[in-house]
């Protein structure tokens, strides 16, 4: 029994939009992270920066294809889910 792609696509689309969202967001753990390593080896106190995401295509696209595939999952196995 193997895995088909369709089986995945649910779970392709979903990490694609957190991996979007991780890369393209601002202000997060990485770039605090960052800050605190120049403000201990220089001393100076860095400005802090809002956490923001700001959603692009790229994003709604993985959302979009995520949300099409668990339909796409739903439709093929329904006999599985419902009886």
């Amino acid at each position: 029994m193997g895995t088909h792609f369709i089986d995945l696509s649910f779970i392709l689309g979903l990490a694609a939009a957190v991996a979007i969202k991780f890369f393209n967001s601002s202000g997060g753990y990485s770039s605090r992270s960052l800050d605190l390593r120049v403000q201990s080896q220089t001393g100076g106190k860095q400005t802090t920066v809002e956490k923001k995401f700001t959603a692009s295509a790229s994003f709604y696209t993985a959302i979009a294809y995520g949300a099409v595939g668990l339909i796409a999952i739903l439709v093929i196995y329904r006999d599985y889910f419902i009886g």
